[in-house]
């Protein structure tokens, strides 16, 4: 008994017809009648009853039917975990992701997926969500990771959202603000702003005057000048736990009094992904639970 076998099997029971099941398996017609008829033999029993109407299965085929279908799912299933569990992938996968994500859940996720595939050569650019959905339809990227202040919908590309993370204000440990519970708006626009985003400059704008006395794009740079109490800047929950900033207490983490958050989202085009995007996708839902529970 060869597992191409229950294929045949199951494809005749669904088509009702051998031809049809050659022509939808690409086969000729007699390599699937003698393939079924030696299985009937090994077996001692008739699977099916072949009539004009068609080739229907016998009782005891409808049973033994139902059984391949369940050995073809768990053999696929199998094959499939093989495939992408395989330490041997080696393409290139380029991935463009935002800032949000590459501060927060990324490096530990590209630390776990490097190990497990070391022979994929894995690029990830810092870029906006524009320029990541357009770098994705035109096939030069193959993965986005997009962290967006609201829900959005990608059209023309395959995504799901996997991550909610808090917005929370950042003041040095010595700041006067160091023991509040929750800072407003008004509170913050009151003081220096250090390299916040686009988002949160709008939603500061509503309130005064900001004040921005610093911007850098490396935030380890911006985390310095905030432990300084020079301002205030603003991360993501997720991407502060175990800061060292924050465990030492040279900077505190304090929610907004109205939340603010981000969803993240993984999308591709809508085309067949490689075994390498494959892999990383699998390698980040598997990490999901984990986030989540950090966020908790």
């Amino acid at each position: 008994m060869r597992i191409e076998q229950l294929r045949y099997l199951v494809e005749v029971a669904r088509s009702g017809s051998i031809t049809l099941a050659a022509e939808k398996l690409h086969l000729s017609q007699p390599n699937i009648s003698n393939s079924i008829a030696a299985l009937e033999n090994e077996i001692g029993l008739a699977i099916f009853t072949r009539t004009r109407a068609g080739t229907q299965p016998t009782s005891a085929g409808h049973n033994l039917i139902q059984l391949a279908e369940d050995i073809l799912m768990k053999w696929d299933q199998f094959a499939e975990a093989a495939r992408l569990n395989s330490a041997l992938i080696n393409e290139r996968l380029v991935i463009g992701a935002t800032f949000g994500a590459c501060t927060s859940f990324l490096p530990k996720l590209l630390t776990s997926y490097s190990e497990r595939y070391p022979f994929v050569d894995l690029e990830i650019i810092e870029s906006r969500p524009l320029e990541i959905e357009e770098r994705l339809l035109a096939g030069e990227w193959d993965l986005g990771l997009i962290g967006t202040p609201e829900e959005m919908s990608f059209k023309n590309l395959v995504a799901e959202r996997f991550l909610k993370c808090r917005i929370m204000a950042c003041v040095g440990g010595k700041s006067p603000l160091a023991n509040k519970e929750s800072l407003s708006m008004d509170e913050i626009i009151q003081h220096p702003i250090i390299g916040t985003s686009e988002h949160m400059k709008e939603e500061l704008q509503y309130y005064g005057t900001i004040r921005e006395i610093f911007h850098s794009k490396h935030s380890e740079v911006s985390k310095r000048v905030i432990s300084e109490g020079l301002g205030i800047g603003f991360y993501l929950d997720i991407s502060l736990k175990n800061d060292p900033y924050v465990m030492t207490g040279h900077i505190v983490p304090i929610p907004l009094h109205v939340e603010h958050s981000v969803e993240f989202y993984w999308l591709h085009a809508k085309k067949k992904l490689s075994l390498a995007s494959e892999a990383f996708l699998k390698e980040l839902n598997a990490h999901i639970p984990q986030f989540v529970r950090l966020n908790s």
